[in-house]
């Protein structure tokens, strides 16, 4: 039988107090999280309206970008269909009386500062330029609007995709590729498809010719260069224009290379196609 002496029950009786308290001031914390999670949500952007549209209730949103709504530009353009919608307007955005707005790092900022010098709550989200960077974005975006548990899953979920995309190559010898784009554009080093080029165990002829970000290059050098891959994304090829009739050019279509196309939107609203993109790209070059 154990005896506790004078000298431990004061010791016992303070460790239960400060259990009490830690345990009440944590379950208080929950509460205010839970009841001041913002229940009137604006946003500007395409992009974040589409990470919006994952994470929170759809009832929450009070406005999203137009662009939003318009399947030229938005793969939840019919999803959305009889939301109210913004074209970045401060007018159209204070009545509305939303707890928080968001934008991106390069909408307009004049109306944004309007917003902010009205008293409103604006939240400005930069854009991801790593896979590193989308999953803190997403978390971020999630904290912001109480949808953490929601934020993880999404998480999880691009971290598999990418594992598996890493896992289904490594050890393969490296194939040569070009990750074409409208207009005769390369895109090569410090961007998101460079570093996924590289977890799909690809070498990206563009980073390795100096090219940083997006270049322009001559179809004929391009040909010369004798890629094994060519990486096009789909909504390069959906839409007739003079820009994107290089990716039609009889050359690229009876030249020795693969074709692999990738759903649209890494270099624009990364975060909610990522996971697609990686899917494809290692079911592609599986074949």
């Amino acid at each position: 039988m154990k005896i506790v002496t004078a000298v431990q029950k004061p010791i016992l009786f303070a460790m239960g107090f400060l259990f009490f308290i830690l345990s009440s001031f944590c379950f208080s914390q929950t509460a205010v999280t839970t009841q001041t999670a913002p229940q009137r949500i604006a946003s500007l952007n395409i992009c974040i309206d589409q990470l919006l549209w994952e994470l929170v209730p759809h009832e929450r949103l009070v406005s999203i970008s137009y662009l939003t709504a318009d399947p030229v530009w938005s793969p939840i353009a019919a999803q959305v269909k009889g939301m109210p919608v913004n074209h970045g307007l401060a007018e159209e955005i204070v009545p509305l009386k939303p707890d928080v707005i968001f934008a991106g790092e390069f909408d307009q900022r004049s109306p944004i500062e309007l917003l902010q010098k009205l008293g409103k709550r604006v939240e400005r989200l930069p854009l991801p330029r790593t896979l590193e960077d989308i999953n803190d974005q997403i978390l971020q975006l999630a904290d912001m609007v109480g949808e953490r548990a929601k934020a993880e899953q999404m998480v999880r979920e691009i971290s598999a995709q990418i594992a598996e995309l890493q896992a289904a190559n490594q050890g393969k010898t490296p194939l040569t590729a070009f990750w074409y784009s409208a207009n005769g554009v390369v895109i090569g080093d410090g961007t998101l498809e460079h570093e996924f080029m590289q977890l799909a165990g690809l070498r990206n002829l563009a980073a390795e010719r100096g090219m940083f970000g997006f270049n322009q290059l001559d179809l004929e050098l391009l040909l010369s260069a004798k890629p094994q891959i060519l990486i096009v994304e789909q909504g390069s090829d959906d839409a007739y224009s003079l820009a994107r009739e290089y990716l039609s050019h009889p050359a690229l279509r009876h030249a020795d290379f693969k074709v692999i196309t990738l759903p649209a939107g890494l270099s624009g609203c990364a975060a909610t196609v990522i996971s697609d993109v990686a899917t494809q790209l290692k079911n592609s070059l599986a074949k």
